[in-house]
């Protein structure tokens, strides 16, 4: 009877060696193995490869990396290949942990200890160089909408954030309720998927921390279409600039210099204010904006002087004050030399009397866009005016259907012959 249970014991034995040997189930055949235990890797051999670990048909990597208090253990980790996939192969899952063992000596790897909170991690975040990089502005919404999320998941560790977590936050923001000891309403989609943006960003940098390996898969929100922007018409840009002149008793000149700049620039708001007049150069024809580094893609750009710009900057450099070094001195600078801050207020009173309530400094931007785009300029030179990097695609986004409309103008014109 003994001999029967061994004799009938052989062929299993020989297909778990056989097993072994392929490498798809490199263990010991003499005892079980549970699927969810670490087994030791193994060659086409049976030879042992040091590091490797296979458990539940996916391989591990076992290397000593740091704990963050000068000590070391080992700590083992899943492994992936190139398009981000578990590795079940052999040779894909040794290639894996070459490129985990050269992230060691790089010192590229995460510590073994607890990872941060979401809290604690926000502020290593708001300390990296090219999160301060970004405007005051931008750091000023992201430092408001992080402190709403620490003060519903400031606690949670970053590896723990799913998405579950996110969307309970999503909802709480769209019905409105307390963040940050105040009562807060609700908020539109759009308002929510800049929420979910902001945390985005500090998740995608916990990834570039080795931190965490994947973002939680929460899919944005579906925000209805923004309201079609009114364009600013000819006779009303008109109405504007008289209503500033006369309207604005302190700065009514300066405020209709200002409005006009804008619209025959292209200039954003704070970028014209920033000016110097030395940038204006009238030799070249062409002026640059943001020639001190802080434009919103912090780079400068040349704009060409296109007769209306030539002829406005003529007549301010003859009014020019010339105790001041800024296209648009601060009226109330005394014996400093600043530039003017802000012209909103002084816009709220011209737009008022011109009736033209629904106007803002960027409406005249919009305007500058479609008067080129109407005189048949190419959009890539608009956008290189604009200091848009996309070589024209949101030009022809926003303003495609006014080239379409002047090219219906433009060809109604044609004439062959007298008849």
């Amino acid at each position: 009877m003994q001999r029967s249970e061994t004799v009938s014991d052989a062929p299993r034995a020989q297909k778990a060696a056989s097993l072994a040997v392929n490498g798809s189930f490199p263990s010991t055949p003499s005892r079980p193995v549970h699927r969810s235990q670490f087994i030791p890797a193994r060659d086409s051999r049976n030879r042992r490869v040091p590091g490797l670990y296979l458990r539940n048909d996916r391989y591990y990597a076992q290397l000593w990396v740091d704990l963050g208090n000068g000590k070391k253990a080992p700590r083992r980790m899943a492994l992936f290949d190139g398009d981000n996939r578990p590795a079940r192969s052999l040779q894909v899952a040794k290639e894996a942990l070459e490129i985990k063992r050269h992230d060691r000596r790089e010192n590229k790897l995460p510590t073994a200890g607890r990872k941060p909170s979401l809290s604690d991690y926000c502020t290593t975040y708001f300390d990296k160089a090219r999160v301060q990089r970004k405007r005051i502005g931008t750091l000023q919404n992201e430092r408001q909408s992080l402190a709403r999320w620490c003060d519903h998941l400031g606690h949670v560790r970053i590896d723990q954030i799913t998405a579950s977590l996110i969307t309970n936050f999503v909802d709480k923001r769209l019905k409105g309720g307390a963040f940050c000891g105040r009562k807060l309403g609700a908020v539109s989609e759009r308002t929510a998927n800049l929420d979910l943006l902001m945390l985005r960003n500090v998740l995608s940098s916990a990834i570039d921390d080795g931190l965490i390996r994947d973002l939680p898969k929460v899919k944005m929100l579906d925000a209805p279409p923004a309201p079609k922007r009114q364009l600013l018409l000819p006779e009303e840009f008109d109405r504007l600039i008289d209503a500033a002149r006369t309207g604005c008793a302190k700065n009514g000149q300066q405020l209709a210099d200002y409005l006009q700049f804008l619209a025959f620039s292209g200039s954003r708001e704070k970028e014209a204010l920033r000016i110097p007049v030395a940038d204006v150069d009238f030799g070249r024809v062409r002026i640059t904006i943001g020639g001190d580094g802080l434009a919103k893609n912090w780079e400068s750009r040349a704009v060409e002087l296109n007769p209306k710009l030539e002829s406005l900057l003529r007549d301010m450099f003859a009014r020019r004050p010339p105790d001041s070094s800024w296209l648009f001195p601060s009226p109330q600078r005394g014996d400093r030399d600043e530039h003017a801050k802000s012209f909103r207020e002084s816009l709220k009173i011209a737009r008022k009397a011109a009736g033209l309530d629904w106007v803002g400094f960027h409406d005249l931007r919009h305007f500058f866009c479609s008067a080129c785009v109407m005189a048949g300029i190419d959009f890539m030179t608009i956008a290189t005016w604009l200091g848009h990097k996309d070589g024209g695609i949101l030009v022809d986004k926003v303003y495609g259907h006014l080239l379409d409309e002047h090219r219906r103008r433009a060809a109604l014109q044609v004439r062959f012959g007298t008849k």
